[in-house]
């Protein structure tokens, strides 16, 4: 386990209220186009399935963007979604955190992060099998753990938190739903699953045990994991004005609606993901996720840029990636953090 000098952010404790961050499998999109309106100009938008990224669709859904008329595209991940986004098949992503550190780095492309989706630390969860109920449980067990993620981020700063970065324990490098198998299946003793994969792990396994829980975790000890939303310089520079009204969009009138009408949003969501086949999700199953992130409405969100704080929690993720060689070198976030957009808020 590699020791780590950073020091996480302590975040205000304005209201903020989700999904699961991005996996790493890469596979083709599928196609969903949302409701259109009378549109003066049309943005290519990729989202994964995750609920915060679905605030986008809500934006469509409810006509809070009119001059925009958004076509979406669904990806299992984040690095599909880059590459189709560096292919041009895309204008713009919402994505996790981690796959865009890793393509800065290797300049891919000019990717600028323009807005901040929500902040999911809140989701992450470690979860193990009957007995284990406590990091220190983990003492020389196995975990099943996405190598080089957010997931493996989460690990490795609750157990930093917790004194016990030295302590040895053997982590199996799995995609998140192989990972849940695995521990369904006794192959490993703990995982650090999707949290839309809880529910599954618990009735498979109803003597698991909950040892972490991102949303209970003290703000000054929960690692900052924000997804957001990605272009490149390139399209910013030529979809600038309608990038501008769906951001402004998301944060004024999105984040709200979710904050007043949680119920209304819910049933929107669970009509999004019915849309893009996922026909058996219930309302149970969006709130729990929906409402565990930590969004922004359009002061908060101003703040996260001219604190910093997004730039923050990248140089500390890029740290850890660099200091477990997963990447070459900490990209430049200069270029990467872009206030482009939200200064014109």
């Amino acid at each position: 386990m590699t020791n780590s000098k950073n020091s996480y952010l302590s975040r205000r404790t304005f209201l903020r209220t989700g999904a699961a961050a991005a996996g790493t499998t890469l596979a083709a999109p599928t196609f969903f186009v949302g409701k259109a309106h009378a549109a003066n100009e049309t943005l290519r938008v990729g989202l994964i399935p995750a609920y915060s990224f679905g605030l986008y669709w809500l934006i469509q859904d409810q006509g809070f963007a009119p001059g925009i008329d958004m076509d979406f595209s669904i990806f299992p991940s984040g690095p599909p979604a880059i590459e189709a986004m560096v292919g041009n098949s895309v204008d713009a992503i919402t994505v996790g955190s981690v796959p865009p550190l890793a393509a800065m780095q290797r300049k891919v492309a000019d990717f600028r992060e323009i807005s901040v989706c929500g902040d999911a630390s809140g989701l992450f969860t470690v979860v193990g099998r009957k007995g284990i109920n406590t990091l220190a449980d983990l003492e020389g067990k196995r975990i099943a753990v996405t190598s080089g993620s957010n997931f493996d981020f989460f690990l490795d700063t609750v157990l930093r938190a917790e004194g016990l970065e030295d302590m040895p324990l053997n982590r199996i490098n799995m995609e998140p739903i192989d990972g849940q198998a695995a521990l369904v299946a006794g192959a490993v003793d703990a995982n650090v699953p999707l949290a839309t994969s809880r529910k599954l792990i618990f009735g498979a396994l109803p003597d698991a045990s909950l040892i972490v829980d991102g949303l209970k975790l003290p703000l000054e000890t929960r690692p900052s994991i924000m997804d957001v939303l990605m272009t490149t310089q390139q399209t910013l520079d030529a979809k600038e004005e309608a990038l501008q009204q769906i951001v402004a969009a998301f944060h004024r009138d999105a984040v709200p609606m979710l904050r007043s009408e949680n119920a209304a949003v819910i049933e929107r969501m669970v009509a999004w993901q019915s849309g893009i086949g996922r026909a058996g999700v219930t309302a149970d199953d969006v709130e729990p996720l929906l409402n565990s992130y930590f969004y922004f409405d359009t002061d908060e969100i101003k703040d996260v840029y001219a604190s910093g704080q997004l730039k923050k929690s990248l140089q500390v993720q890029s740290e850890f990636l660099v200091a477990n060689d997963r990447i070459g070198g900490i990209p430049d976030l200069d270029a990467l953090v872009s206030d482009q957009i939200v200064r014109q808020l």
